[in-house]
């Protein structure tokens, strides 16, 4: 984000998210999001990060899923609609933490959920670029979701908006939270996530050099998540860890009680899981 913001006056925001919400058509919300765009482009930057992310998925028993495929964005021809992807267009979920990374599977007392670590890029040079929706409005109020290094840089940029453009930081800020609720919005999948996966499927064309999108989660307040196009998993990310655990107690807050059963000790070249 630059420091000079395009400014679109608080009320048209306000009543542009009141049309927008009133008529849930693709068509409609398509046409409103095109327009929104234009005006906001969100912040995204390049970093390292010395934390693997997390992905769990449930298991169907004790033996675990056997190729490391099946752990990754699924095939196209069998990608379902989803928060962040059209029918047949894969993309990577996960999340920083395994609690959340649990509660977006909806796991319940006594599954069996296998949980994947895996490593970013450790050096911002050679690292992810991802668009951050959310973290300045975070920020404005004093909270830190991703890095506290990334929190001491936005919040010098709101500084300096802030003094220099009022209006333009205001407008931005409106519009930040918007996104963040269209994308984590707990209510999305019974309108079949229409608005968050095209929101997400505009910002990823509009910004068609960056990895991924960072946003809160809908599961576990004050925390986010991460979602990636699958080639950058696969050229960028490497897997840290794969373990098996029995689910003994979900509790609120994504906090989990766990059993781990086993824990693999690596892959074959072929994906196959060595345990």
């Amino acid at each position: 984000m630059g420091e000079n913001v395009k400014v679109i006056e608080l009320n048209s925001l306000d009543q542009f998210r009141k049309d927008l919400l009133a008529n849930s058509t693709p068509k409609s919300v398509e046409a409103h999001l095109k327009w929104y765009l234009e005006s906001f482009g969100g912040i995204n930057f390049k970093f390292g990060y010395d934390r693997p992310i997390v992905r769990a998925r449930i298991c169907a028993n004790s033996n675990g899923y056997g190729n490391i495929r099946e752990l990754l964005s699924p095939p196209p021809e069998l990608t379902k609609i989803g928060r962040f992807n059209d029918e047949g267009k894969p993309m990577f979920y996960a999340a920083y933490h395994i609690g959340t990374a649990i509660a977006e599977v909806n796991a319940k007392d006594g599954d069996i959920v296998q949980v994947v670590q895996f490593e970013l890029p450790k050096k911002s040079d050679s690292g992810l670029r991802c668009l951050i929706i959310g973290e300045v409005y975070n920020a404005y109020h004093g909270i830190s979701t991703i890095s506290p290094d990334l929190f001491n840089e936005i919040r010098a940029l709101i500084k300096r908006l802030g003094e220099n453009d009022i209006r333009g930081l205001l407008s931005f800020l409106y519009m930040d939270a918007l996104s963040a609720e269209l994308l984590n919005d707990v209510f999305a999948s019974k309108n079949n996530y229409i608005y968050s996966r095209t929101l997400s499927r505009l910002l990823l064309e509009k910004y068609n050099d960056i990895d991924g999108i960072i946003f809160p989660s809908a599961k576990v307040k004050g925390t986010s998540n991460i979602v990636l196009r699958p080639e950058s998993i696969l050229e960028k990310v490497r897997i840290v860890s794969n373990c098996l655990f029995e689910i003994s107690k979900v509790y609120p807050y994504g906090i989990c009680d766990i059993k781990l059963l086993k824990q693999a000790k690596g892959q074959r070249i072929d994906g196959e899981i060595v345990w």
